[in-house]
């Protein structure tokens, strides 16, 4: 056995060729698209502070850890989590890591030129500007969004509490220590569904002003659109689903089935639309307008979802639960 307790839990972690059952094997991600995601996760839990310190977790969320992963408009959501003795330097230099290695596995395109505000605020919106969260393990249990997605007070203040629940309930421990069962998750309010519904219409109307100008505001639109989906699913079922489900339950609740199903094609075949970035405000407004209506507030959120993932966890000697990347690809 290995002596340190870093290298203990280094050891935790192995390598498989193997795609596998579990998250991975869903029939929708190709096997192409397997192997990149599995390469992709093995080289974050690889890495080091500069202390030569491991990470505590490498925590996977959004279409990759559902199922529902598309290749050609997904990326890998994770929240990385790093000790509690990390200061801001390790965590700057942890998310730096993290971007080069979303360009290097090809989860990320390389920026050619600067985006001014307007565009990054833009891309924050539709999930683009940032897929790989860091934070301490202190942050994660405290169960503050400000604190767990690195948003600044002023961001804070507008963000919802549906999209932490939806974090915390769909999220899967690639790697390391298993903290999920043990994150607060606050309870849901209408006014979270009013304020999710706030923030998606102003992306969507900015979206179609910048359209002549911008190259991407087709893709804002659908990740705005596809966010909001999850949002307002998530109020009726306290989880998350893949988008095919998620638009299917709601195509007898609003009127306009054919631009939900356009979101869909869209993703499969990328192809920009004007129509399709007006047409989703009403979506919008509909989506959120039922789920605040048809569904009970205040509601508290479930936590059989999250304890259920708990069945694969391994013991490390140190008495701590850990899983690993090998065990969630079915490995």
């Amino acid at each position: 056995m290995l002596g340190s307790k870093g290298e203990q839990q280094a050891a935790v972690y192995s390598v498989t060729d193997q795609p596998g059952a579990a998250i991975l094997a869903h029939p929708e991600i190709p096997a192409d698209s397997c192997c990149l995601i599995r390469k992709y996760l093995e080289a974050i839990a690889q890495l080091r502070l500069s202390t030569g310190a491991p990470l505590v977790s490498v925590i996977l969320l959004g279409s990759a850890a559902k199922g529902a992963f598309a290749a050609a408009v997904s990326d890998v959501d994770l929240i990385v989590v790093l000790p509690d003795s990390a200061s801001q330097a390790d965590r700057r230099e942890i998310q730096g890591k993290v971007f080069a290695l979303e360009i290097t596995h090809g989860f990320r395109t390389p920026s050619d030129r600067s985006l001014g505000w307007l565009e990054k605020y833009l891309e924050r919106c539709a999930g683009y500007s940032l897929s790989g969260f860091v934070c301490t393990r202190g942050d994660l249990l405290s169960g503050e969004t400000r604190r767990v997605l690195g948003l600044s007070l002023f961001e804070a203040v507008f963000v919802d509490r549906i999209v932490f629940a939806g974090v915390i309930v769909s999220a899967v421990t690639a790697w390391g220590e298993e903290l999920l069962a043990q994150v607060p998750i606050p309870t849901l309010r209408r006014l979270d569904v009013f304020k999710a519904l706030f923030n998606f219409m102003s992306a969507i109307l900015m979206s179609a002003a910048v359209f002549p100008v911008f190259p991407n505001p087709t893709r804002y639109a659908m990740g705005v659109l596809k966010h909001s989906l999850q949002s307002c699913y998530f109020c009726y079922h306290q989880k998350t689903a893949s988008l095919q489900e998620e638009v299917d339950f709601f195509c007898s609740r609003v009127r306009r089935r054919k631009l939900l199903d356009d979101l869909l094609n869209r993703r499969r075949r990328y192809a920009p639309s004007f129509a399709f970035v007006l047409g989703s405000l009403p979506v919008l407004f509909q989506l959120h307008l039922r789920a605040a209506q048809d569904n009970q507030f205040p509601q508290t959120v479930s936590r059989n979802t999250i304890l259920r993932k708990s069945d694969g966890l391994e013991a490390n000697p140190e008495g701590n639960d850990r899983t690993s990347v090998d065990g969630l690809l079915g490995g």
